[in-house]
């Protein structure tokens, strides 16, 4: 299967020479840098990417860009927790530095010599990624036929479930966690109508 990957670096010559070289195992998308690293995770997000690949330096011909892809992928795995992402860099001692889980970074020079290894590793991040969330599926749509007798663990699940099925399916700004109260009975089934919509949403998704 040939996995949509988004890439982001400032060199669109470097761009281009990944998507060369793994067009045969991933779609590579090239994301544009934004100036703020919010609308940058906002726009990985939004490209719907199973995937995503970033230079560690992000500055080098854009001198408006005042964070790095380690900062980038912190902010997105704080967004869509254990999102399948690496950052490549040709100073990993440096990138190391940075408390991001070393397992994340990549030595370009390692990525073009190991590239079978590599892609193997990065296939395998993101069938597990989607593995877990298909479960997460299952998981909701198993409350949502046990509503409305659902009790108050059951309940607190379901607002847990519904904000990762949120985040992947780029819904994460439609009711914050903290609205989520199961206070009364309207509250309760305007989230199980939004439930079923983020569920229905991802079985599109799996059907394209």
């Amino acid at each position: 299967m040939i996995y949509r990957i988004g890439y982001i670096d400032d060199e669109d010559d470097v761009v281009r020479q990944f998507q060369i070289n793994m067009m045969d195992d991933f779609e590579v998308i090239a994301l544009k840098l934004k100036e703020s690293i919010d609308d940058m995770v906002e726009d990985i997000i939004d490209s719907k990417v199973a995937g995503l690949v970033v230079d560690y330096n992000l500055n080098s011909s854009q001198s408006n860009i005042h964070y790095n892809g380690v900062e980038v992928v912190r902010e997105l795995l704080n967004t869509i927790k254990d999102f399948p992402c690496y950052v490549l860099t040709s100073f990993e001692s440096e990138a190391e530095n940075t408390l991001l889980d070393p397992d994340l970074i990549r030595d370009k020079n390692f990525v073009s010599k190991e590239r079978e290894f590599f892609v193997h590793k990065f296939k395998t991040k993101i069938e597990s990624y989607d593995k877990r969330i298909e479960l997460y599926k299952q998981e909701i749509l198993g409350l949502l036929e046990l509503y409305p007798n659902l009790n108050s663990k059951q309940e607190e699940r379901l607002i847990e479930l519904d904000d990762i099925l949120e985040k992947n399916s780029n819904g994460y700004k439609t009711l914050p966690s903290e609205v989520k109260k199961i206070s009364n009975d309207a509250r309760l089934d305007r989230l199980i109508q939004l439930s079923e919509a983020l569920v229905n949403e991802l079985r599109d998704d799996n059907d394209d």
